[in-house]
């Protein structure tokens, strides 16, 4: 006699379903044990994304924007602030965190209304080919829910721009090349990062457009910093923790000097004549990353793994003043070997 088997029914997964969990489990440095409470989705969304492991959020900032997620949302989050100040990151260790899907739009000046509406692919159906509709990352995020982060917003044409209106408001969304309307689902949030406000003519981000009053007042906006000397003292620690603190401490000092040449010791961007060089946390990573890539031979001397991390940020007209302030900050010790520089920075008492 033959018994016959049937597979057990596939289960749907909900991703939908919440969970409230606390919210020091899922933020340490933000919350104490107790403080408060988060939904998160109880299960991770196949679109997630993963976020920078070495990421460490202000406490500040991430508090604000963590208001902003769970409150009715009346605008969508504006991420503002210099290259490398961490706004995608914060918008990408927040979702992960959270399990909630992410959509990256890569905003530029030619990207028109249609490519956030998704297009028509020819695909292979059997003995034919046919057309089938496609919706973009901004129109699936629309429908189905999750993060749309408009990377570099400040950078979208008029065009782009005017269509945007509707979509941040989460009025209904006609899609005129499928021929359908979306309404926003209940679990969408938008957030856009950009180096200014959409005021345009910025000295240092050319490619930033003006955008329309309009649009930027639809937003709400949090500024993004360069860290305090003490949060980026405990970034490096936590990636490099074999450096010596001295080491580690003096390259956030030399860091510092830039951000005051840059855009004055006050943060405020009042300086008389501004150094074109951002030396971000990205760049003092990198740096240190390649100091230990590039090892710890005789000949290797520590101003390669600093001009290969950070010249290429430099205009060739301000690098007479760069090399002035690491020479300032750093004397002598630059241009010695790292094994050396090592040495040195490990005899010195913290």
């Amino acid at each position: 006699m033959t018994t016959l088997t049937t597979a057990a029914p596939v289960q749907k997964i909900d991703f939908n379903k919440m969970e409230e969990v606390c919210g020091s489990l899922l933020f340490p440095d933000t919350y104490q044990p107790g403080e408060v409470k988060l939904k998160r989705r109880l299960n991770r969304h196949p679109d997630c994304q993963p976020s920078n492991p070495d990421y460490v959020p202000e406490t500040k900032l991430l508090r604000r924007a963590l208001a902003w997620w769970y409150f009715p949302r009346l605008k969508p989050l504006g991420l503002c602030g210099e290259t490398g100040t961490g706004k995608t990151e914060l918008a990408l260790f927040i979702a992960d965190h959270l399990n909630e899907p992410l959509y990256i739009v890569k905003v530029h000046s030619a990207l028109m209304p249609e490519d956030l509406e998704g297009s028509k692919d020819l695909v292979s159906n059997g003995g034919g080919i046919v057309t089938t509709n496609s919706l973009g990352l901004a129109a699936r995020a629309y429908r189905t829910g999750g993060v749309l982060l408009l990377d570099e917003v400040d950078k979208c044409n008029s065009a782009l721009g005017s269509s945007l209106h509707g979509l941040v408001e989460g009025k209904p969304w006609p899609i005129e090349q499928f021929g359908i309307v979306l309404n926003q689902h209940p679990n969408f949030r938008c957030i856009g990062t950009a180096n200014t406000m959409g005021e345009g003519g910025h000295e240092r981000y050319h490619t930033s457009n003006r955008m329309d009053a309009a649009l930027r007042s639809r937003f709400g906006w949090l500024k993004t910093q360069f860290p305090e000397k003490a949060h980026e003292l405990k970034i490096l620690e936590r990636k490099f923790p074999k450096l010596p603190h001295a080491m580690r401490k003096t390259t956030v000092e030399l860091a510092n000097s830039f951000r005051d040449a840059l855009i004055g010791p006050a943060r405020d961007g009042k300086i008389d004549v501004p150094i074109n060089a951002v030396f971000s946390t990205r760049i003092l990573v990198h740096w240190l990353a390649y100091t230990m890539a590039f090892g710890r031979k005789s000949d290797v001397i520590w101003r390669e793994s600093l001009d290969f991390a950070f010249q290429g940020s430099i205009d060739p007209e301000h690098l007479d003043i760069a090399n002035g302030i690491i020479q300032r900050v750093l004397g002598s010790i630059i241009d010695t070997p790292v094994h050396d520089v090592i040495e040195h920075f490990t005899s010195v008492k913290k």
